[in-house]
């Protein structure tokens, strides 16, 4: 997702490019579970209160813990004993006008934790709809740079396409947030959400969920599992180079030649020697991707955004703008 292209969304932008769009800002519910009920159904909101639902609790732990005790920062909280990214006005306030920032991305981390690993499918499909609306409604008009990426679930892809037509044609909406399960994203399995998505000009936001390894059926380290979370930070650029590999060399933007992709918090060092390493497969075997219309190159050149974060930085700052 391009700057210009999230400001054209929006008709109060008045064409505005923006300088500085921070694509990766994760509000939480307030509240916790009982928020979520004024936008389920009841027959729904009975079932999450006889199971005693909770949507705080979805950072299961690994088997070793985060170094600093939680993924949340400390100073994102607005108060003691709150919890960071749950209050619109304080998020306001600490990043977009201390940052001058222009735009911020609001992405549902709960949205991704939830309809991927603790939830079967139809939860998955209530819980995704609930959190929409949550946020659609209680945060979009708390500050006109709030845009926000549509939460679907991956465990059904029907659902997930008729989730992104019930609030694609929304103005602060402006992407889609696709969590994965252990199928890679050139698999037709998707093309559901990317045909609804491509409808209403949005493109496909893909994230670390945190899920990584965790349960039978989340995307899987190469070898096996991480030992520390130093070896599992490293260890998620993996994800990254597979998933867009799939995605070129299933020939999924030649399918689709409107569909955007936006790779966020994957960084981006690893980016350049992969589109050696594909470009140098397709030329010596085309015979395999006869599809495959292009040079891979071209394709993340047209297709693929990367968010600067996180930053792999040399010990020579002249080396990062050599590679950029």
């Amino acid at each position: 997702m391009t700057p210009a292209g999230a400001a054209t969304r929006n008709p109060a932008d008045g064409g505005q490019k923006f300088r500085l769009v921070d694509c990766d800002v994760h509000p939480i519910v307030r509240g916790g579970i009982e928020s979520l009920y004024r936008y389920m159904p009841s027959a729904w909101k009975e079932r999450f209160v006889i199971k005693g639902g909770n949507i705080n609790n979805a950072h299961h732990y690994m088997r070793f813990g985060h170094p600093t005790g939680h993924v949340i920062r400390a100073d994102a909280a607005p108060t003691k004993g709150a919890t960071g990214g749950s209050d619109p006005d304080y998020l306001r306030r600490d990043l977009l006008d201390q940052y001058a920032i222009d735009c911020c991305l609001l992405k549902g981390q709960q949205v991704a934790n939830l309809t991927t690993m603790v939830s079967q499918p139809q939860e998955s499909v209530v819980l995704a709809s609930a959190f929409n609306d949550f946020f659609i409604h209680e945060w979009l008009p708390c500050d006109p740079r709030f845009r926000y990426a549509i939460g679907v679930t991956p465990q059904a892809p029907a659902d997930g396409a008729a989730e992104v037509r019930r609030h694609g044609a929304h103005p602060g909406v402006v992407a889609v947030d696709l969590p994965l399960v252990n199928m890679l994203m050139g698999d037709r399995y998707y093309y559901p959400i990317y045909e609804a998505a491509i409808e209403f000009g949005l493109p496909i936001v893909l994230h670390v969920s945190g899920t990584e390894g965790k349960f039978q059926g989340a995307p899987t380290f190469a070898g096996g599992y991480p030992a520390t979370y130093a070896e599992r930070y490293v260890s998620t650029v993996e994800l990254a180079t597979g998933n867009l590999a799939s995605l070129i060399f299933e020939g999924v933007f030649e399918r689709y030649p409107d569909l955007r992709v936006v790779f966020v918090e994957w960084g981006f060092s690893w980016v350049l020697p992969l589109l050696w390493r594909m470009d140098k497969a397709w030329q010596q075997l085309r015979l395999e991707t006869p599809w495959v219309k292009k040079s891979p190159s071209e394709y993340v050149h047209k297709h693929v955004r990367f968010t600067t974060q996180p930053v792999d930085e040399p010990d020579d700052p002249t080396d990062l703008v050599q590679m950029v």
